[in-house]
C-alpha cells in the first residue's frame, strides 16, 4: 500500500494520546536481495518500507498502503531505489516490519530539467522554503497588496483556456491566490473533449499527461516523483551550506557522509580496488581468482552478516506478529536480483532482459578482474543458479494468507528443516554478542522454500556458490565505485524499464545515498528548515472525521455479525496515527544516541557504506532483547509516502506527504479531503483489508472474525479481485488477487473520505466554488483524488509493475475505485452501461 502523501505539517507527537520516543524507523532492515531496481520513482525516504504486498523473495514484515505500491508493502523495508544494490536503510530499518504503503516505492529519480517546480513547497512548509529553491522574488509582496486585481487577471487567463464560468463571483466563487493557482492547475490537467462517464482518468490527466512528457533517464513520472525531487533540492541546500554548523553530531555525519558520496575523483581513482580488496579479505572469488573452496560458511557468515546482502534467504528482527508486544528472529526465501521470479521463468518473453542481466555480470566481473576465457560461463552459471532459485520461490498473490505462511520453531528445529546451513552458528555470528542456543525461537516464512533452498544447495558445485554468495556482495556495494559500474548498470536499466539514458546529477544520487543512510538526521535538517508545526492539528482533526466516517459505514454493513462489527469497531478506535516525524529527531542528545556507533569519515565513501552495513547489524541484534517500541518510525520525515503496520495497528504520514496536491491549507476542502483525505482513508481500510484484517485491536495475528462474517468478507472481496482481473495494460491482465489489499483500501479510503467531507459539510456549510472549472466541490473532490495519480510510464516499467506492484496500475486506481463508488455516479451522473458504470459495483467497507 503505497501511496506517497505529502504537506501536513505537524509535530512528532503521536496523536492519540502518546509522544513519540526515540525509536526511528522500524527497525533495522534486514536488507534485502539487491534486486534490479526501476531507477526512479517518488522515492520514500531513507527508511523505506519496501514496497507492497508481500513480496518475492522478500521477508514479510513491512507494508505502507502507498498510492504506489501493496497494501502490506513487502515483508521486508526495503532499500535504495536503484537498480545498484539498494543501500541499507535508515538504522532503525533493521528490523523488519510488515507495513503497508500507500504507494509503490521505487528508485530515487532525476530531477526534470530545471529543478524543482516553483510552487513546490506550499501550505504544509514555512515559506523560506521558497528560497531554497529560488521560486519567489519580492513580486509576492506586491501580489500581496493587489491580490484583486491578480484575481482578476489570472481568472481571465482561465477564461482563455476556453472555459466558460457562469455564476456571479462575488458570491459563492473563491477569488483567493490560492484558490486561482490551483483552478489554473486543474484545467491545465483536465482533457474537456472526454466525457468523464467514459473515461474519468482521460477527462482528469489527459491535460496533465500532454503535458508531462517522460524525462530523460526516467522510467515513470507522476507527483510522487515531482515532489521527491522538490524534496531533495531542499536537502541538498541544507547539506551544502557553507555555514552549516549544528550541535548534533549525528547532522554533522550526514554532512561528511553527503560530501564523501560527491568526492567522485576520489571515488574515480580508488577505481574496482575497494571492493577486490574485500572480496580478498573474505576468502576470495573464483570468477577473478584463488578462493578459499572449503569455507561456504564463512563467506555465507560474511555476505549475510557482515555486510547485510540476502542470498538464498533474508534474516531479520522484527516484531512477532503472533506475539506483538516482543521482536523474533524472522526468515523469509529471498536472493533473486531482477524484479520478481517472472523475469527468470518466463524466459521466452523476458528473452532481452536475461540476455542484458548476463551481459551486466559478465561486464562487473571483468571489471573486478574476471578471466576474459571464463568469466561469462561462470556468471551463467550463476544465473542458472538463480533461475532455480526463482523456480522454488513463491509468487507473492500466493503469500497473502499470513496466518498460512507464518511458521514459529526453534533454531533446532530449523535445523532438521534446512540442515545445509549451520542456523545456529551463522545465526549468533549475524547477532553477535547476543548468546542463542537451539531453543532460540524462529518465525520462517516459506518452509517448503527454504527446505528447498537446503537441497539445492547440497546439490550445487562450490565453485557456484561461491561465485553465487560473492555475486551478491558485488551487487550490494558496486553503487560505491567508480563510473564504469554505473555505466553497466544504466545498460540494463534500458532494458529492464526503458530508460534511454541516465540524466541523475551526482549531487541527487548522493541524497538518496545519505537519505538511506542517516534519514532520521537528514530528517532533523528537513523538519526544522521546512516544517510548519501547526499543520499537525488539522491532519488530526482530519483522521479523526475519517475514522468517524468509517466507523458510521461500518455500522450499516448488512453482511457482518455484531460480534465481529464491535470487535471491527474497537479496532478501528485502537487504531495509533503519527503524524510528520517523530520527536526524538529535534532532540540533538537522543539523536546523537541513535546513530552513536557509525563512524562517517568525509574521504572514503566506500568505507563510509561497509561502516553502515556493519552499523545495521549491530543494530538488529540490539532489537532482538527488546519490546518493539510503538513510537519508532520506518519512515523517515521527508518520505513522500504513507504506511499502515499492523504489528502496531497504526497508521504514520511522514512530514513529506503533507504537501500539495494532497493537502495545503487555504485550499478547498473538497480537494484536501480528495487528496490526503483518501490517502487517510486507504492506510486506516488496510487494517481490515484481505491481510490487515488478521491482526486484532492489539496488532497480533489471530482469528477474530465469525465464519458468517468471513464468507461474507471473502464473497465481496472475490467481486473485486474479479473485477481487477479484466483491466488491462498493452495486453497484459492485472493480478486481481496480488493487487486486492491495495485495491480494497483504496474504495474503502475513497468512501471514508467522501463521507468524511459530506459530514464536513453539514457542519460548516457549503464552501466556495473554484472559478472557472465548472465543477461542484462534490465532483471537485473526484477530480482531486484522480488527479494524484496522473502518471506517465514507460511500457517496460508498467509490465515490471504488472509483475511485481501490489498496487494497481495508476490508471486503474482511478476507473477501478471511481466505477464502484455510488457518490461519484450520482454527482457525474453516469448511466447504467457507461463505461463508468458497468451496472456491478464492487463494495466491500
Amino acid at each position: 500500500m503505497n501511496v506517497a502523501l505529502q504537506e501536513l505539517g505537524g509535530g512528532g507527537n503521536v496523536s492519540r494520546g502518546r509522544g513519540s520516543r526515540r525509536g526511528p524507523g522500524g527497525g533495522a532492515e534486514a536488507e534485502g536481495p539487491r534486486r534490479a531496481r526501476e531507477p526512479e520513482g517518488a522515492r520514500v525516504g531513507g527508511a523505506q518500507a519496501a514496497g507492497a504486498g508481500r513480496r518475492e523473495g522478500s521477508s514479510p514484515q513491512t507494508g505502507g498502503a502507498g498510492p504506489g505500491q501493496g497494501h502490506r508493502a513487502g515483508p521486508r523495508a526495503e532499500g535504495p531505489r536503484g537498480l545498484t544494490p539498494r543501500a541499507p536503510p535508515t538504522v532503525w530499518q533493521m528490523v523488519e516490519y510488515e507495513r503497508t504503503t500507500l504507494r509503490e516505492e521505487d528508485a530515487p529519480e532525476t530531477p526534470v530539467e530545471g529543478g524543482a517546480s516553483p510552487d513546490a513547497v506550499e501550505v504544509g512548509f514555512r515559506k523560506r522554503t521558497r528560497d531554497f529553491l529560488g521560486s519567489h522574488t519580492q513580486l509576492e509582496l506586491v501580489l500581496a497588496a493587489v491580490s484583486l486585481l491578480l484575481a482578476a487577471l489570472l481568472l481571465g487567463c482561465l477564461v482563455a483556456l476556453g472555459v466558460q464560468y457562469h455564476g456571479d463571483p462575488s458570491h459563492n466563487t473563491c477569488l483567493t491566490e490560492a484558490c486561482i493557482r490551483v483552478a489554473g492547475k486543474i484545467l491545465e490537467s483536465l482533457d474537456r473533449g472526454v466525457s468523464p462517464c467514459e473515461d474519468f482518468y482521460q477527462f482528469s490527466c489527459g491535460g496533465w499527461i500532454q503535458r508531462n512528457p517522460l524525462p530523460d533517464g526516467r522510467s515513470r513520472w507522476n507527483t510522487f516523483n515531482s515532489l521527491w525531487d522538490q524534496n531533495q533540492a531542499i536537502l541538498k541546500h541544507l547539506l551544502e551550506n557553507t555555514t552549516f554548523n549544528s550541535t548534533s553530531e549525528a547532522e554533522r555525519k550526514t554532512q561528511r557522509f553527503y560530501l564523501s558520496c560527491l568526492q567522485v575523483e576520489r571515488i574515480e581513482e580508488l577505481g574496482a580496488q575497494p571492493l577486490r580488496d574485500l572480496i580478498d579479505k573474505i576468502g576470495g572469488w573464483n570468477i577473478t581468482g584463488p578462493w578459499d573452496q572449503d569455507n561456504f560458511m564463512e563467506v555465507l557468515k560474511a555476505v549475510a552478516g557482515t555486510y547485510r546482502a540476502t542470498p538464498f534467504f533474508t534474516v531479520y528482527v522484527s516484531a512477532d506478529s503472533k506475539s506483538s508486544n516482543s521482536n523474533v528472529i524472522q526468515v523469509d526465501q529471498s536472493g533473486l536480483f531482477l524484479p520478481s521470479r517472472d523475469y527468470y521463468l518466463n524466459r521466452t518473453a523476458n528473452e532481452k532482459v536475461l540476455t542484458a542481466y548476463l551481459d551486466y555480470m559478465e561486464e562487473l566481473g571483468m571489471l573486478l578482474g574476471g578471466r576474459p576465457t571464463s568469466t561469462r560461463e561462470q556468471m551463467r552459471q550463476v544465473l542458472e543458479l538463480e533461475i532455480q532459485l526463482a523456480n522454488i520461490t513463491v509468487p507473492q498473490d500466493q503469500r497473502r494468507d499470513e496466518e498460512k505462511i507464518y511458521h514459529k520453531m526453534n533454531i533446532a528445529e530449523l535445523q532438521a528443516l534446512a540442515p545445509s546451513v549451520d542456523w545456529l552458528e551463522f545465526l549468533s555470528f549475524l547477532l553477535s554478542p547476543l548468546e542463542l542456543g537451539d531453543s532460540e525461537p524462529v518465525v520462517v516464512y516459506g518452509t517448503d522454500y527454504l527446505q528447498q533452498v537446503s537441497e539445492l544447495i547440497n546439490h550445487t558445485e562450490p565453485s557456484v556458490l561461491n561465485n553465487y554468495l560473492i555475486w551478491n556482495l558485488v551487487q550490494k556495494t558496486t553503487s560505491s565505485l567508480d563510473h564504469r559500474f554505473e555505466s553497466a548498470q544504466e545498460k540494463l536499466l534500458e532494458t529492464l524499464y526503458g530508460t534511454k539514458k541516465s540524466c541523475m546529477p551526482r549531487w541527487q544520487t548522493c541524497i538518496s545515498n545519505t537519505d538511506d543512510a542517516l534519514g532520521f538526521a537528514l530528517g532533523s535538517l528537513f523538519v526544522k528548515a521546512t516544517f510548519d508545526r501547526q499543520s499537525k492539528e488539522i491532519a488530526e482533526g482530519m483522521i479523526s472525521e475519517i475514522r468517524n466516517a468509517f466507523e458510521e459505514a461500518l455500522g450499516q454493513l448488512v453482511w457482518m455479525d455484531e460480534k465481529t462489527r464491535q470487535a471491527a469497531k474497537e479496532k478501528a478506535d485502537a487504531i495509533y496515527d503519527m503524524i510528520g516525524f517523530p520527536d526524538f529527531i529535534l532532540d540533538p542528545k537522543e539523536l546523537d544516541d541513535v546513530y552513536d556507533g557509525y563512524e562517517v569519515s568525509e574521504d572514503s565513501f566506500f568505507q563510509n557504506m561497509l561502516n553502515l552495513y556493519n552499523f545495521s547489524a549491530k543494530v538488529m541484534a540490539d532489537q532482538l532483547r527488546k519490546p518493539p517500541s510503538r513510537d519508532q518510525w520506518s519512515m523517515t520525515p521527508q518520505t513522500v509516502n504513507a504506511y499502515y503496520l499492523p504489528t502496531k495497528n497504526e497508521i504514520v504520514f511522514p512530514a513529506g506527504i503533507l504537501q500539495a496536491p494532497f493537502y495545503t491549507r487555504n485550499h478547498p476542502k473538497a480537494l484536501n479531503f480528495g487528496g490526503i483525505g483518501v490517502v487517510m482513508g486507504h492506510e486506516l481500510t488496510h487494517a481490515f483489508d484481505d491481510q490487515g484484517r488478521e491482526y486484532d485491536k492489539e496488532g497480533n495475528l489471530r482469528p477474530w472474525w465469525q465464519n458468517e462474517s468471513l464468507a461474507a468478507f471473502r464473497n465481496h472481496t472475490a467481486c473485486m479481485e474479479e473485477q481487477y482481473s479484466q483491466y488491462q495494460v498493452n495486453g497484459e491482465r492485472l493480478n486481481g488477487r496480488q493487487t486486492l489489499g491495495e485495491n480494497i483500501a483504496d474504495n474503502g479510503g475513497l468512501k471514508a473520505a467522501y463521507n468524511a467531507y459530506k459530514a464536513w459539510l453539514s457542519k460548516h456549510g457549503e464552501e466556495q466554488q473554484l472559478p472557472a472549472v465548472g465543477l461542484t466541490n462534490h465532483q471537485l473532490f473526484f477530480v482531486g483524488f484522480a488527479q494524484v495519480w496522473c502518471s506517465v510510464r514507460t511500457p517496460e516499467s508498467s509490465h515490471e509493475g504488472l509483475v511485481t506492484d501490489p498496487h494497481s496500475p495508476a490508471r486503474f486506481r482511478v476507473l477501478g475505485t471511481l466505477s464502484n463508488s455510488r457518490d461519484f455516479l450520482r454527482h457525474f451522473g453516469c448511466p447504467v452501461g457507461s463505461p463508468m458504470n458497468p451496472g456491478q459495483l464492487c463494495e466491500v467497507w
